[in-house]
């Protein structure tokens, strides 16, 4: 399944660029992300739990940044596992000026295999939060944990 689109950040490329390899960014905005654990740079293994309706599954991957365009852009790639399915993604994101923000431009291929399907509002809907996540973890203050 295919998503795309965009959304605004009230900073400037350079540091929307470093909070989207920010592990403690990360494991704030992501749905389910449990844990992150860097092996080495541009690569790290996660633990992931996303409910469908009334399951909870318990993935186990791996994320990678490639193609790094320092600023501009970079190639995002998850792989993952459970006891009975599993799920890759490949996402492109730009990173855009916008006056005195930043656009950030995505497009990503999702696909799950086994006994749960993602819907396209899923989807859309896991990427909006974390883009939401996002944005509210660039506004905090410094060294201060959300409430």
């Amino acid at each position: 399944m295919r998503v795309a689109g965009q959304f605004r950040f009230a900073a400037p490329p350079e540091v929307v660029y470093k909070l989207f390899s920010d592990k403690e960014a990360l494991l704030s905005a992501t749905v389910g992300l449990h844990s992150l654990e860097e092996v080495e740079p541009d690569r790290w293994k996660a633990t992931l739990k996303i409910g469908f309706g009334g399951l909870a599954v318990v993935y186990h991957g791996v994320i990678a940044i490639t193609d790094r365009v320092p600023n501009e852009r970079f190639h995002l790639h998850i792989a993952a596992e459970a006891q009975n399915s599993s799920g890759e993604a490949h996402a492109d994101l730009r990173f855009l000026p916008d006056g005195e923000g930043t656009v950030v431009a995505y497009e990503a291929d999702i696909e799950l295999r086994g006994a749960q399907k993602l819907l396209p509002s899923l989807a859309r809907g896991l990427v909006d939060y974390f883009m939401h996540g996002m944005r509210e973890y660039l506004a905090r203050p410094k060294g201060r944990s959300p409430s």
